[in-house]
């Protein structure tokens, strides 16, 4: 691992290691925004973030709290050492965390967070926490597929409202992951008040919408505030049928892995842009937004409920108890798969095929037990290569 700080390190690492001037000598700008989104993952200790004065960033890193604050979280060791060179940033350890919330409902299929990141010049950044490890997480995230709104898409809206009185100067919203969708969310539903002092909306590799949740007309008027950025190999911020505008920024990994924003290439004060989507994005982007578009409201809902009714087969709550219990889940899973009837069974395998062609095209999916895989006319068009149980050759139709 490379040492703690390493200025000529090309990641968000790298940059709090050199980047020391103040906010009032340059202002707030993606790179910025990107480690302030990450600050919403942690589970932070203490009663002093809850309340409207908040703790100072510096104040929070403590040996004692490192593991409860990043447990159950995506790269906790990357986490702790994100929190120990923003405590020793000139230009962010003097920040305050309030108004710390982290609201999990498993009832209503909620996961919501966020806290203010009160800036030492004046303003603020409110930073939504994007998907946590748990399946009850990323069934609110699949949820979005058929929901106008969502329970964390309400929840920032209304945490929004009730803090932006407490800020004086500007506003800023930002999240990673869902946390972008729901800054972006809270930006396009909030009152014109509110909305009239925001000065940025940040959403790092968020998720889109559906044409229902942004076809008004305050969507249209403050569209002009939101910066997205996503990797060249995006899947999570290619979801669904309506997307921002958005910059392409260069990551050291490849596939799904670009979804870490430890990943994301920073050279000097700004991420190494680069110009259009990789193959794999673009295919998301269009072959599987495409047939998302396709179904009905009722056929996405029921294959999100398809879906996580095998992933709950395995008895776990996190994926890491998934993953880690993998000999009794899998086959857990595998069991209750077959047990769905043909077509939602078919949703399902379908789903999976397009995201694993959309990263390796050459990818044969295993036969499972019992049951065909659909076939998938149109793909070759898109991305030649193998697919199907049997070795089909999907260079051709049907």
């Amino acid at each position: 691992m490379s040492q703690l700080f390493d200025p000529s390190e090309k990641s968000l690492f790298g940059y709090l290691s050199r980047a020391f001037d103040t906010f009032d000598e340059r202002p707030l700008a993606d790179v910025d925004s990107l480690v302030l989104a990450c600050l919403s993952y942690f589970r932070y200790q203490g009663d002093a973030v809850r309340s409207r004065e908040g703790s100072p960033v510096r104040e929070l890193f403590r040996a004692e709290w490192v593991e409860a604050m990043t447990r159950g979280l995506w790269n906790p060791e990357g986490l702790a050492r994100l929190l120990a060179l923003v405590a020793a940033s000139p230009r962010f350890r003097d920040l305050r965390v309030s108004d710390y919330v982290d609201d999990f409902d498993e009832a209503a299929e909620k996961q919501f967070s966020a806290c203010v990141l009160r800036l030492p010049g004046g303003g603020a950044y409110v930073s939504f926490r994007g998907t946590d490890n748990t399946l009850v997480g990323w069934k609110e995230d699949f949820n979005m597929a058929f929901e106008t709104g969502v329970p964390s898409q309400y929840a920032a809206i209304d945490y929004l409202e009730r803090v932006a009185p407490t800020i004086e100067g500007p506003l800023y919203l930002g999240g990673h992951s869902k946390g972008g969708n729901l800054a972006v969310c809270a930006l396009a539903r909030c009152s014109a008040g509110v909305a009239a002092r925001v000065g940025r909306a940040f959403s790092h590799d968020g998720p889109g919408f559906t044409e229902e949740a942004l076809a008004d007309e305050l969507w249209q008027e403050r569209s002009a505030l939101v910066s997205k950025t996503v990797p060249r190999s995006s899947v999570i911020g290619m979801l669904f049928e309506r997307q921002e505008d958005y910059a392409v920024v260069d990551s050291s990994t490849m596939g799904l892995t670009q979804h870490d924003p430890f990943s994301w290439v920073v050279e000097g004060t700004d991420f190494v842009r680069q110009e259009g989507l990789g193959r794999g994005a673009s295919f998301v982007d269009k072959g599987l937004n495409e047939w998302i578009a396709s179904m009905t409201r009722a056929e996405r809902e029921g294959f999100v409920e398809a879906l996580f009714s095998v992933l709950d087969a395995a008895g776990e709550d996190t994926f890491a108890e998934l993953s880690g219990n993998w000999q009794a889940s899998v086959p857990a899973m595998l069991r209750r798969l077959g047990e769905l009837e043909p077509e939602r069974r078919g949703h399902i395998t379908r789903a999976l095929a397009l995201l694993a062609q959309a990263f390796v095209p050459d990818f044969e999916l295993p036969q499972m037990p019992d049951f065909e895989l659909p076939q998938f006319p149109g793909l070759a068009e898109l991305l030649p290569g193998k697919m199907g149980g049997q070795g089909t050759d999907r260079t051709e139709e049907g």
